[in-house]
């Protein structure tokens, strides 16, 4: 997968019934896909930009791909952001309104890119947001921030990510 890539247009008024608008958040729409049992798909798409020949068709800024986890969680299995709308928060920001407006947990992956780790830590420092993790055993641990690696770790020190214990991440609404 290109680190950064464009992500194209988004047809918001599509021919099938799939696609749901749930509203928006610095003035970027979200859809929502729940068509197939277990799965998410989530679009967040930019109504100023649109394709010039079709402008039902709007600049997509970010998707998410989220699967139903054991935890009763959504699991986050894919994020991609159009590399123009980077640097923004604006992943942090999606994340933060789907938790809140769909009222679900998220789960992080297991590992983690840089970005990865600077997302989760971005959503760490938001008030209304609850972070935790869980071991396998789910056992429960509160979630603090590395503000030097800019990512969150336990309060005994130890790392969340590549360690030998399976440690998952999941951020909730309070």
């Amino acid at each position: 997968m290109k680190k950064s890539e464009k992500l194209g247009y988004f047809d918001s008024r599509p021919t099938y019934e799939d696609w749901e608008k749930i509203g928006s958040f610095r003035r970027l729409h979200v859809y929502v896909d729940r068509s197939m049992d277990g799965f998410m798909e989530i679009e967040v798409v930019d109504p100023t930009v649109t394709h010039g020949r079709s402008p039902q068709r709007l600049k997509r800024v970010l998707y998410i791909n989220l699967s139903r986890t054991k935890f009763k969680a959504w699991h986050v299995d894919i994020t991609k952001l159009d590399k123009s709308y980077a640097g923004r928060g604006i992943a942090a920001q999606a994340y933060r309104y789907i938790i809140k407006k769909l009222g679900i947990t998220l789960q992080a992956g297991e590992c983690q890119s840089k970005g990865g780790r600077k997302l989760w830590y971005d959503l760490a420092q938001i008030m209304d947001l609850q972070l935790f993790a869980k071991s396998k055993a789910s056992r429960r641990y509160e979630v603090g921030i590395d503000c030097e690696n800019r990512e969150v770790w336990l309060p005994n020190g130890k790392e969340v990510y590549d360690t030998e214990k399976e440690m998952y991440v999941f951020a909730t609404a309070f």
